[in-house]
């Protein structure tokens, strides 16, 4: 299969380098200093919290597809701030039997995409343990079948599903749960060292249970509170963003259970103030202003 990757982050470079490295053709899609490190020196990932260190010397990398053959799959691993964008750049090579997957948090994600590139093209896929990967809106079909082979070849723990939903939303709702965590900067591990906090994140895994049970998903507070303990050292991406001043994904994947939240009538007030506190951040760091 020919892939093409944009978005060459941490996840969707470990994706696409693996499918590379397992024999198959991939496009890197970036722009600036990354474009420029990737054609002069190559993929190169380092150790972290999803795998170990790998390289690849040489890559086919490049700012611009027009003109460019139409490819098998896109995998989308831009941030969700940058989907509408992302998507009119691959637009180009997408074909009648183009497949997509987006690998970002959230459920929305695959209708904007889709929006863009066509509905008919688009998968969902859940970042989980294990991941996830299912149609939008059918049982497992043999397009499917065929790319998951190559996932699964490729190394990726990956596994198909009827339901694509029921994981997206349960991901998405265990992210908003980690809310509080994200406000005060700490890993989940370091957080629950504080009797507050620990309050905190229970009452916000009741709310965001109540939403994902009311949408009509499987869903328990207790399990969420489990899911917090999968990875107990690891700042969530979104925490990392605030500390370091970028933009937050706070309406995709916090602000998003909030409006759920409202729409079915639930009470979240720890979800709620959480969105409130990060949501200044939305767009990076707060420019301060002197009070007098």
């Amino acid at each position: 299969m020919r892939f093409a990757l944009i978005g060459v982050g941490d996840i969707g470079s470990r994706y696409a380098g693996k499918i590379a490295l397992s024999g198959h053709d991939v496009l890197f899609i970036s722009r600036g200093d990354r474009l420029k490190e990737l054609q002069s020196s190559g993929l190169r990932i380092e150790d972290g919290a999803f795998g170990g260190a790998f390289s690849i010397p040489e890559v086919d990398a490049t700012d611009d597809v027009e003109g460019r053959d139409p490819v098998d799959v896109i995998i989308v691993g831009v941030k969700t701030y940058h989907l509408p964008e992302a998507a009119d750049q691959v637009k180009p090579i997408v074909g009648p039997n183009t497949l997509v997957i987006p690998l970002q948090n959230g459920v929305d994600a695959p209708g904007r995409i889709g929006d863009v590139v066509g509905h008919e093209h688009m998968l969902g896929y859940a970042t989980y343990s294990p991941n996830f990967i299912g149609e939008l809106d059918s049982p497992v079909s043999d397009r499917l079948r065929s790319l998951h082979t190559v996932l699964v070849d490729a190394g990726w723990n990956v596994k198909t599903t009827d339901n694509i939903w029921q994981p997206l939303w349960t991901k998405m709702c265990a992210y908003a749960s980690f809310s509080p965590f994200i406000v005060a900067r700490l890993s989940p591990g370091d957080a629950y060292r504080f009797e507050t906090l620990r309050g905190l994140h229970q009452q916000a895994c009741e709310e965001v249970a109540a939403v994902g049970q009311a949408e009509g998903f499987e869903m328990s507070a207790k399990q969420l509170v489990d899911f917090a303990q999968v990875f107990p050292t690891s700042k969530q991406s979104m925490t990392r963003d605030l500390e370091n001043g970028r933009p937050l994904e706070v309406e995709d994947l916090i602000g998003r259970v909030v409006r759920a939240a409202d729409e079915h009538g639930i009470d979240a007030p720890a979800i709620t103030s959480c969105y409130q506190l990060l949501k200044p951040y939305e767009n990076g760091s707060v420019q301060q202003t002197n009070i007098q």
